[in-house]
């Protein structure tokens, strides 16, 4: 476990005392004796230096970031709030494995020194900022680049570090791309999923579902700030295990030989086995700290220079994160991310936002999008009035008979919108009325014909002051504590939640008319009043796309010479004729629909030395918007033409079909002011793909 000295981290960072750390650096940079600087604040010693050092060495960098959870079924990521972020000046001395024919390295830490530097906690969304001062910075990257190769294998690989890894020894750029700095956006549309994924792996298919989303409700003139960052997402979101010898996997399994002396374990010898392969004898203490199943990585590796498969890296600098939660409410601080390494790229400008994944005993939230306790009108009777945003009672955005939502994803020609919901939906309103012990949440899917209670459903509110969490949960008949019970099962008042006016974390039907009402109980879950009913209209279903026609043809021929590719594995197209390669045609028709439809499109992508283009065609309907309610099936239909020059190689169509159902947790700023909810953004989407091969043969 690293060692580490706290110092008054929650001053101001130019009030804070330096750590042992940052004085060695500014010595080293100044000249200046430590036991001059030492026990100085940062502005009490910029005072001191200001003529001894560059002054910009003595300013900050900010860097920003956000603590999620990631759920380990759907792969959501929700914020972590109200959590506790440590900075750490760190040193340490790593043992680097860089397998032969691996593109990647690993290393594993055996000694570590950390100081932490600064520290902050997140807000209700996970959010979190701090400023580093820029010497200790410019530290880790003069450190890296005065050793050759260190800048390369400190890297851990990006998304966009694997797209420039692609087909090395093509000619040109591959994809072709004619933006000469072309943005996340151009760069993941010109790649397949599939493509993408078997390169980067699940990272590098979300970055591309992401970049797909932001293309679906992007707009003239709207910032593009959303997407700045994806280049910098790292490739391999975990630490991936090493492929260690195989003699090293066979000794931790009991079933090898690698021993360092009689009766040693096989920790014992596979750390003599290093220490050998380093150079060291194997009972020095700097190898006793190695344990093989510690490991970082797997990081970017130097290929100008010959790396030997084992060397040791002796003080390595870098500024890493720790995270602490209140997890069970006992005042205690639990550690939920800790001992990370190289999760920044400092070289980068500006700094890439960091993503830190907490461990799973982390308290996560899904109401950082409820509105605030100001905005909620509460009166003197119980009500549900809001949907995330989106407000319930106010009838110029939401029909409470119907449960549409009436301003995202209008239809053409702009008419009111008929916008169901989908995922979680928190529902905030007014409870803590008519002296109000217990509520629940009645609901009715016949119409209102028969209600019963929602149970089941349990999730965390915190305290306003020091952000503990409290996990909100009901009895078997639905009913919860309008005062809810801390870990000590001591009542908080509600007014001193964060989020006083959650009243539930819904996950309302698949599909289908949900009418809610709001119950008010006393100490004996008697009623004592009901809530107004509001209907809520939920769609979690995807769009379907199926292909009805796929066809090709020589230029020229009468369509009756169409020859069919669908159903055919492996489908190919000949193009040539006597030897000679000719243009050909393609005809591709799909059938979209949804329970709430909103768009779809055709797109196609070539192999990188050419593409299909469209021709003329009195049928060509390769787009569709919906025009009203029940606009919900339409058929697209595209021909395509491919000029006998393109090169030989696969080439795919496809349909983006996507719901009009949104989730009103303001994810892509609807709820502001503009756009007011007047909208279009896209929740939920399939996206159908088939490919074929071209080639020249008789």
């Amino acid at each position: 476990m690293a060692k580490t000295k706290s110092t008054n981290v929650h001053a101001t960072p130019d009030k804070k005392i330096l750590s042992s750390r940052q004085v060695a650096i500014l010595s080293d940079y100044s000249g200046v004796e430590k036991k001059n600087i030492k026990d100085l604040t940062l502005e009490e010693a910029s005072e001191r230096l200001r003529f001894k050092i560059d002054p910009s060495l003595l300013f900050f960098r900010e860097i920003c970031g956000k603590v999620v959870k990631k759920d380990t079924v759907t792969g959501v990521e929700y914020p972590v709030p109200f959590a506790t972020v440590y900075v750490e000046d760190t040193d340490c001395n790593l043992v680097g494995y860089f397998p032969k024919a691996k593109p990647w390295g690993w290393f594993f830490p055996i000694r570590c020194h950390r100081e932490v530097i600064a520290t902050t906690t997140t807000d209700k969304c996970g959010n979190f900022c701090v400023k580093i001062p820029r010497f200790d910075i410019d530290w880790i990257l003069r450190w890296r680049r005065e050793r050759v190769c260190f800048p390369v294998i400190f890297k851990r690989p990006s998304l966009g570090d694997l797209i420039d890894r692609i087909n090395p020894g093509a000619v040109g750029p591959w994809p072709p791309i004619p933006d000469p700095d072309p943005g996340p956006v151009d760069i993941f549309s010109n790649i397949s999923l599939s493509a993408l994924e078997a390169i980067g792996g699940k990272a590098a298919r979300k970055a591309a579902e992401k970049v797909e989303l932001l293309k679906a409700n992007r707009s003239f003139g709207a910032q593009n700030l959303s997407s700045k960052n994806i280049l910098y997402t790292r490739a391999f979101e975990t630490e991936l295990p090493p492929p260690l010898p195989a003699e090293f996997r066979q000794a931790l399994a009991g079933q090898g030989s690698v021993v360092a002396a009689k009766g040693a374990s096989a920790l014992d010898g596979i750390r003599s086995a290093v220490a050998m392969k380093l150079g060291l004898d194997y009972s020095a203490k700097e190898i006793a700290g190695f344990d093989p199943k510690k490991y970082i990585g797997p990081f970017l590796r130097c290929y100008d220079i010959l790396m030997p498969e084992w060397h040791i890296f002796r003080d390595v600098p870098d500024i890493t994160f720790r995270v602490t939660q209140d997890v069970n409410g006992d005042g205690i601080q639990e550690n939920i991310y800790s001992e990370s390494f190289f999760d920044v790229r400092w070289d980068a400008d500006p700094l890439p936002d960091v993503t830190l994944t907490a461990s799973q005993i982390a308290r996560e939230s899904r109401a950082c999008g409820v509105p605030n306790k100001d905005d909620i009108p509460c009166d003197k009777e119980p009500a549900i009035l809001f949907a995330g945003f989106m407000p319930l009672y106010d009838y110029s955005y939401f029909d409470a008979v119907s449960g549409y939502a009436l301003r995202p994803n209008r239809p053409v020609p702009v008419d009111a919108a008929q916008t169901p919901f989908c995922g979680y939906l928190q529902l905030s309103g007014c409870v803590k009325i008519q002296k109000a012990v217990n509520y629940r949440i009645l609901q009715s899917v016949d119409g209102g014909t028969n209600f019963s209670a929602i149970t089941g459903l349990a999730w965390n509110n915190y305290h306003k002051t020091g952000g503990s969490p409290i996990l909100i949960s009901s009895d078997t008949n639905g009913w919860y504590k309008v005062d809810p019970l801390d870990s000590a099962s001591n009542p908080v008042n509600r007014e001193d939640l964060m989020f006083p006016n959650l009243l539930l974390d819904w996950a309302p039907p698949t599909l289908g008319k949900t009418i809610l009402m709001l119950e008010i109980g006393d100490a004996s879950k008697n009623n004592i009043a009901y809530s107004s009913k509001v209907a809520i209209q939920s769609d979690n279903t995807a769009p379907t796309v199926t292909v009805t026609r796929w066809a090709w043809k020589f230029a020229g021929e009468d369509d009756s010479k169409l020859r069919n590719l669908l159903g055919i594995p492996c489908p190919t197209i000949s193009r040539n004729k006597s030897g000679v390669p000719q243009d050909i045609e393609l005809v591709y028709e799909v059938s979209v629909s949804a329970n709430h439809f909103r768009d779809a499109y055709l797109v196609s992508s070539g192999c990188g030395g050419g593409a299909f283009v469209t021709t003329s065609d009195p049928y060509n309907n390769p787009a569709h918007w919906y025009d009203s309610s029940t606009d919900n099936v339409d058929t697209l239909y595209q021909r395509y033409k491919l000029n006998h020059t393109a090169l030989e190689g696969a080439y795919s169509f496809g349909c983006r079909a996507n719901s009009r159902a949104i989730n009103p947790s303001g994810a892509w700023g609807e709820n502001l002011v503009p756009p007011d909810w007047y909208k279009d953004v896209v929740y939920i989407y399939y996206d159908q793909s088939i490919g074929v091969a071209v080639i020249n043969r008789d």
